[in-house]
């Protein structure tokens, strides 16, 4: 039965029409701190959630916070179970933080979670990776798993960054999140080496907004299903118009052109 759970959750996250999914990610505060853009995360999260992107993820004290607004504006969220401190001694390493029971118990439709492939503590956030997925299967929670190739010369090469989602798949994962790799041949490579739907992550906040658009549409025209983006969309200027651009690329096939016109 759990395996219908897993289905219905993950039909709530992704856009019925177009089959893909904006994911509004919110899981910097602890990482980074409160940086611009969810200083006032309530705030953040009620604009946004009015433009209906398809799902949210954070930790359970900012999801608890501003679950009214998932509530209003009938938005599911993922749970962040992970966690790590930039300023801490541990860098690049997620620490599991909270339970696919406890994002069951808060109403979530599904859970996050990060391993980054290649730095000291690889195993031990795979096997945590492991464990969440089992975890996930006995619970019909979808598992989104951020693979991240790390302390190699190039982290967004594509042969580090297909390796590393396609470690996420193999583990259990029901979508994965990774760098875009630079090219649409290239970021092909990733999404046809990859079993399960792959999200780009949009990473700091493009100093030109058709800078991350076209990296929007690569991703797309190579077979992504979506994004999970945080400071391109709530660091922008004026974020609901990005998130209309957003929209218009990843559910409606739109050009950059076409896109812009969004945010100009």
């Amino acid at each position: 039965m759990s395996s219908i759970g897993k289905k219905i959750r993950l039909s709530q996250m992704f856009n019925p029409e177009s089959d893909n999914a904006i994911i509004v990610a919110m899981d910097h505060g602890a990482v980074l701190g409160p940086i611009p853009g969810i200083v006032d995360p309530k705030a953040t999260v009620e604009m946004l959630a009015a433009g209906k992107p398809d799902t949210f993820f954070m930790p359970n004290g900012i999801a608890k916070l501003v679950s009214p607004s998932f509530v209003k504006h009938h938005i599911p969220f993922m749970l962040s179970i992970d966690t790590c401190v930039e300023m801490g001694p541990e860098p690049d390493y997620f620490m599991l933080s909270d339970s696919v029971m406890h994002a069951l118990q808060l109403g979530a439709s599904g859970v996050s979670m990060h391993v980054m492939v290649g730095a000291e503590k690889t195993s031990d956030m795979l096997k945590g990776l492991a464990k969440v997925a089992e975890d996930c299967d006995n619970l019909g929670m979808p598992l989104m798993a951020i693979m991240y190739p790390t302390g190699f010369e190039n982290n967004e090469a594509v042969e580090h960054v297909k390796w590393a989602v396609r470690i996420g798949a193999e583990l259990g994962a029901d979508i994965v999140k990774s760098h875009y790799t630079g090219t649409v041949e290239g970021f092909t490579e990733v999404t046809e080496s990859c079993p399960v739907p792959v999200m780009l992550s949009g990473g700091p906040i493009s100093d030109d907004p058709k800078d991350f658009l076209q990296v929007m549409k690569d991703v797309m025209d190579a077979g992504g299903r979506g994004c999970a983006v945080g400071r391109n969309l709530w660091q922008y200027r004026e974020p609901l118009k990005m998130l209309d651009a957003i929209k218009a690329i990843v559910h409606k096939g739109a050009s950059v052109e076409e896109a812009l016109t969004f945010v100009k």
